[in-house]
């Protein structure tokens, strides 16, 4: 239920350190011979650090990207809406100016 409220950049960061952790765990304890067991809580927090900081930006940045194509989409269906009304406007003009030629021909 609080993972819930954890923003998913956050939930994402701890996730991928939490698999990168026990890999280096699984690494140190079958495959390395001398393994430096006290650099590992290190390795962990720098990951944390390394992991959550590109995730936080790259969240940040895709919000802004979507913020910005919505923002496109608005302007463009602005502009769009805007050409359909001065296209309706100038049909009306064109019938305006049709009858008051045909009026000043009628005349003469």
């Amino acid at each position: 239920m609080k993972a819930k409220k954890m923003p998913r950049w956050l939930r994402d960061t701890l996730s991928v350190v939490g698999i990168m952790s026990v890999l280096l765990i699984a690494y140190n304890l079958f495959v390395a011979k001398h393994a430096d067991w006290s650099l590992v809580p290190v390795q962990i927090v720098l990951a944390l650090l390394a992991v959550g900081v590109w995730s936080f930006l790259s969240y940040r940045s895709r919000e802004r990207r979507q913020v910005a194509a919505q923002k496109q989409a608005a302007a463009a269906k602005r502009r769009a809406e805007a050409q359909k009304q001065a296209a309706i406007e100038e049909v009306a003009n064109a019938q305006k100016r049709r009858q008051r030629n045909q009026h000043h021909q009628q005349s003469k």
